[in-house]
């Protein structure tokens, strides 16, 4: 049988909690590339890092606009 990867949500886990868990990844995802950036040397690998962070910030927007519009009342 196929092991079942833990990613902090089971079956009763509400969709908002899972949607502000996603929030929190992304958050730290973009935190750690940005640090990642500060500490190589090589200027492609860092633009490279910056690059990766900006995509998990717009991950990190998309997700909060659905959070508001599904769970806030927010349209």
């Amino acid at each position: 049988m196929a092991e079942v990867a833990d990613f902090g949500v089971n079956e009763n886990t509400k969709p908002e909690e899972a949607v502000r868990l996603a929030m929190e990844r992304e958050k730290r995802a973009r935190e750690f590339y940005l640090r990642c950036a500060e500490i190589v040397a090589d200027p492609g690998v860092k633009k490279m890092f910056e690059f990766l962070a900006r995509e998990e910030s717009k991950h990190f927007d998309l997700l909060e606009k659905e959070y508001n519009r599904f769970f806030t009342g927010d349209n």
